[in-house]
């Protein structure tokens, strides 16, 4: 209960960027097969299910792929069986089966906490998409954050960031964050506190951060040139100062 309970709670703290559906939605059209990494609970596998279009989800935690297949009953019938779902490594897959289209979403890059495995996962992209077929991904833009002076190494919020109503009760959400900026390492915790009493629940987040310049070269390295870069989902130019960056990339 506790797994499912955790799950379920990080599941409606993240909803995902405004946008972000949307987005993948008009770079998936047209495609008839469709992998999505870090698929979690199957906010955006749900969004792009259609039917007579093969959409796998893949990801290593097997609660949240749970909640997955739970939010995948919703879906009118020919959706909900265009979907698979996959629990799985982004970064040694092996599916047996090509792909028009992979997407990354939602800063699941930043997962991965060496070079190394974002290399390894970027290589496992190029392997499993069909000649012609692209792959894109997006992340908070470390640019401008790596840019800001170093103030404070950790940080926690005194307010909640957001009240939530699950299995009966209101849970306040709180975040502490762990900056390491030679590392490039942003290490989060979320908790969550009942409000009726009872013990508070914690998810550790870890991120590695890459900055543009880092993203491009892993991506060369791996067999990948850089089709598109935006700042926003609405297709914005990429900036220093934009607050997303999102990278469409084609294998070479």
């Amino acid at each position: 209960m506790t797994a499912r309970l955790e799950a379920d709670l990080y599941a409606l703290t993240h909803r995902g960027t405004p946008g972000d559906a949307a987005f993948y939605a008009r770079f998936c059209a047209g495609a008839r097969s469709v992998l999505e990494l870090g698929a979690g609970y199957g906010r955006l596998v749900s969004a792009l299910a259609r039917a007579r279009r093969l959409v796998v989800g893949l990801d290593c935690d097997a609660q949240l792929l749970a909640a997955a297949k739970r939010s995948l009953r919703s879906l009118p019938l020919a959706k909900g069986r265009s979907v698979r779902l996959v629990q799985g490594d982004m970064r040694s897959f092996e599916l047996g089966q090509r792909f028009e289209r992979v997407v990354l979403p939602y800063n699941g890059l930043y997962c991965l906490l060496t070079k190394r495995d974002a290399l390894a996962c970027f290589r496992a992209v190029r392997a499993a998409l069909d000649p012609g077929g692209t792959f894109a991904f997006d992340v908070w833009n470390a640019e401008a954050f790596q840019r800001q002076p170093a103030v404070r190494t950790r940080v926690s919020d005194p307010e909640p960031i957001v009240a939530l109503r699950h299995a009966g009760c209101t849970w306040d959400v709180f975040e502490h964050s762990r900056i390491r900026r030679v590392a490039q390492r942003l290490d989060v915790v979320y908790e969550y506190v009942p409000r009726t009493g009872g013990a508070a629940r914690q998810i550790p987040i870890a991120q590695r951060y890459y900055r543009p310049a880092e993203l491009r070269a892993l991506l060369e390295r791996a067999g990948f040139a850089v089709q598109a870069r935006y700042g926003d989902f609405s297709g914005a130019r990429f900036t220093p100062r934009s607050p997303h960056l999102i990278i469409v990339a084609g294998a070479i």
